[in-house]
């Protein structure tokens, strides 16, 4: 069986026979990029990037990360989300949900048959050519509800949210 470290390889080297092939120079900069966002569990931001990718390669700039990072989103590699005024990036190219964290900012991905079914039902219905998807989610999550983050408000509000989507 792959280890993750094997199939983060495989997608980059599948992003840079993409790169060649779309005629896009292949740079060490770019595929360190990609390869950090896909390994990455935490859906980071370019600034976050930015300064792992730095380490490697201290002369890289802002803006080479920006716009690798606009490239993939453009090439249906990545999606950006944007939450709580921050722009974060997945570098999940599949149908999937995320259910965000709204006390500790965290993004999780859900992988959900239903979400796949639902883009193709939108697909066939809207005779679109679909190319992305956003199913989100947001609460708290358990290591935040572990802590006693939830007030009764906020507990309040889960509550009456789970009734109505019951009801």
């Amino acid at each position: 069986m792959p280890t993750l470290g094997d199939r983060v390889q495989a997608m980059v080297e599948r992003f840079r026979d993409l790169l060649s092939r779309e005629g896009y120079r292949v740079t060490p900069q770019r595929l360190a990029i990609y390869e950090a966002l896909i390994a990455s569990p935490r859906h980071p931001s370019a600034e976050e990037l930015y300064e792992q990718v730095s380490r490697r390669f201290p002369m890289i700039s802002p803006a080479t990360v920006y716009n690798t990072l606009q490239l993939l989103v453009k090439m249906g590699l990545a999606s950006e989300l944007g939450f709580s005024g921050e722009t974060r990036y997945d570098g999940n190219p599949h149908v999937h949900v995320n259910v965000l964290c709204s006390h500790c900012k965290r993004i999780f991905d859900i992988e959900e048959d239903l979400a796949a079914e639902i883009f193709e039902r939108v697909r066939a219905k809207s005779n679109f050519v679909l190319y992305g998807q956003r199913h989100e989610f947001f609460g708290v999550c358990p290591e935040c509800q572990a802590r006693g983050v939830l007030n009764g408000s906020v507990q309040r509000e889960a509550q009456a949210a789970g009734r109505s989507a019951a009801d």
